[in-house]
C-alpha cells in the first residue's frame, strides 16, 4: 500500500496510525480511528482497510469530517467518525459521503483479495494530491453502522458498557467523563462485574500496583484499570460488559 501511494503522491507523508486491530475487528477498528483521527492535521486522509468482505460487492466509501478525509470499507468501519458529537461529547461539523464508482483512479489490475493496495491506496494518493471528493462516486445519504450503546442517565445514575478494550486491558466505557467530573469526582462510585470503583483518579500512579481504579482516559471516556495489569482479565469484562455510576446527590 504504501508503495502504491508514494508512487502516486511522492510528496506523501505516510502515519501508521495501529497494526494493533485484532483481524476482523471492525468495532476496535472504528473506536481507535474515531479517537486519534482528530490528532492529526486538518487535512490529513485516513485509511481504514479491516475488509472481511474484500472482493464482494460491498461499496467503498470517501468521506469528509471536521476537515479530515476518509476512505473505508461500508461495513461500520465509519459509525464512530459519524457519531463522535454523541460519543466523545465534541462539535463536529456535517458530514458529506459519497460511494466511490470511479474506477479510474484504480490501478490498472485489481487484486480481489487485496483491495487496500489496488484500490485504496490509489484512492488515498488521488485525494492527498488534491482530487475533489465527489469526482469519485455519488453522495449517499445511508451508511452501514452497528449499534452503538448510548448511556442511560437516571436522577442520580448513569448506566453504560464497555465500548472498548485497549491492548493493556483498560476497559473504555461510553460514559463521557465530563458526566462525572461536574461534581464531587471522588464521591462517584462505579459498580462493574461485581467490582466496586470509588472517586476517580488521575492517572495510574494514583493507586497500587495492582488495584483497581477509574480515570478520565485520553480520549474523554470514563476507563477501568488495573495499575500495572489487565482489567478485563481481573473483571472477566469485555465489550458490551455494563457499568453503573452513582453520582454524589445535589445538595
Amino acid at each position: 500500500m504504501k508503495g502504491v501511494i508514494l508512487e502516486r503522491a511522492p510528496g506523501a507523508i505516510i502515519v501508521d496510525m495501529s497494526h494493533a486491530v485484532p483481524r476482523h475487528d471492525v468495532h476496535t477498528a472504528a473506536f481507535m480511528l474515531a479517537s486519534a483521527a482528530p490528532a492529526f492535521p486538518a487535512g490529513t486522509v485516513h485509511v481504514a482497510v479491516v475488509d472481511p468482505e474484500v472482493g464482494s460487492p460491498r461499496p467503498i466509501l470517501a468521506a469528509e469530517a471536521a476537515g479530515h478525509l476518509y476512505l473505508a470499507p461500508d461495513n461500520g468501519l465509519l459509525t464512530l467518525v459519524a457519531q463522535r458529537r454523541m460519543l466523545f461529547g465534541r462539535s463536529v461539523p456535517e458530514s458529506r459521503v459519497v460511494a466511490v464508482e470511479n474506477e479510474s483512479y484504480f490501478r490498472a489490475e485489481v487484486s480481489s483479495t487485496f483491495h487496500g493496495r489496488d484500490v485504496f491506496a490509489p484512492l488515498a494518493a488521488a485525494l492527498a494530491s488534491g482530487t475533489a471528493l465527489d469526482s469519485l462516486g455519488p453522495p449517499v445519504e445511508f451508511i452501514e453502522r452497528f449499534a452503538v450503546p448510548l448511556p442511560e442517565r437516571g436522577e442520580n445514575t448513569i448506566r453504560g458498557h464497555v465500548l472498548y478494550v485497549d491492548p493493556f486491558g483498560n476497559l473504555v466505557t461510553n460514559i463521557s467523563g465530563e458526566a462525572l467530573t461536574e461534581g464531587d469526582a471522588s464521591a462517584v462510585e462505579m459498580h462493574i462485574s461485581g467490582a466496586v470503583i470509588r472517586g476517580l483518579c488521575r492517572a495510574y500512579c494514583d493507586v497500587a500496583a495492582g488495584m483497581l481504579l477509574a480515570y478520565v482516559g485520553s480520549a474523554g471516556l470514563v476507563e477501568v484499570a488495573v495499575n500495572r495489569q489487565s482489567a478485563a482479565l481481573r473483571l472477566g469484562a469485555g465489550i458490551g460488559t455494563r457499568i453503573s455510576v452513582r453520582l454524589p446527590s445535589a445538595s
